[in-house]
């Protein structure tokens, strides 16, 4: 089985409560934007610390995007 390529990791706006989890445990991937919500910044990023992220998301606002 081929392997899934990672792309990126997008942080719905909508669900982002503002925790900061993913910041704690990836800063070289996520910052806090202006209005207080994760955004990804990363021009690439670890697979296992971005998912590491997504399951530390309380709200599970992190998806991660691979190549289709």
């Amino acid at each position: 089985m081929p392997q899934r390529k990672l792309l990126r990791a997008y942080v719905d706006p909508d669900l982002c409560v503002g925790s900061a989890m993913c910041v704690s445990s990836t800063p070289e991937a996520f910052r806090m934007g202006p209005d207080g919500h994760a955004i990804y910044v990363a021009d690439t990023a670890d697979e296992t610390s971005l998912l590491d992220a997504a399951e530390l998301c309380p709200v599970s606002a992190i998806q991660l995007i691979y190549e289709e």
